[in-house]
């Protein structure tokens, strides 16, 4: 037997009326943004110390780690180190240029090159005069493509170890920057 409509309407507006009932009380705890109440509400990021043999990596560095942490707005980022409730010092401390491949006609001829950087962080709390964490280190790997595929017909197939890494840098910054925020902003 077929139930008569008024039946039927009746039991699709109970399922609804549960499953209403079921989502709402499911996501009711739900909270938006990151659960981790941090140890510190401002911090003063100090700029980078090249203990490495990047070129010109500590500006960059130092500014693409500012960038995450106040993309994050969790913390609020003091200009004045005396003003701050913890302090973040950044040191790079290791970069290699491994070659990666080689030249199909000589072999001594690296065609790219795998580098990393690594980035040492200790933070500071100045309100108790103690460390929260020290020589937490993050890398980066990025390439650095001595061979351009895109060069022209006729125009030079190679720009050069120097410029190849001077364009890889940034990336490794950026990189660096994200990880570096990871680490400071995560629960530890």
């Amino acid at each position: 037997m077929i139930a008569p409509p008024h039946k039927m309407l009746y039991k699709v507006c109970a399922l609804l009326t549960l499953l209403t009932l079921g989502f709402t009380v499911g996501c009711k705890s739900y909270k938006l943004g990151h659960p981790a109440e941090l140890p510190f509400e401002t911090i003063f990021i100090q700029p980078a110390k090249n203990d490495s043999f990047a070129p010109q990596a500590q500006a960059l560095v130092s500014s693409e780690v500012r960038e995450a942490v106040i993309r994050d707005g969790r913390v609020k980022l003091i200009a004045n180190r005396s003003e701050a409730d913890a302090v973040l010092m950044l040191t790079l401390t290791d970069y290699s240029r491994r070659a990666a491949t080689r030249s199909q006609d000589d072999t001594e001829v690296a065609q790219d090159f795998d580098l990393t950087l690594q980035l040492q962080l200790d933070l500071f709390d100045q309100r108790s005069g103690e460390y929260l964490f020290q020589e937490r280190r993050v890398q980066a790997r990025s390439k650095a493509y001595v061979y351009d595929p895109y060069a022209g017909a006729g125009a030079a197939n190679t720009q050069g170890l120097i410029q190849s890494e001077f364009n890889a840098i940034p990336r490794l910054a950026r990189d660096l920057g994200r990880k570096a925020a990871d680490e400071l902003l995560s629960v530890w």
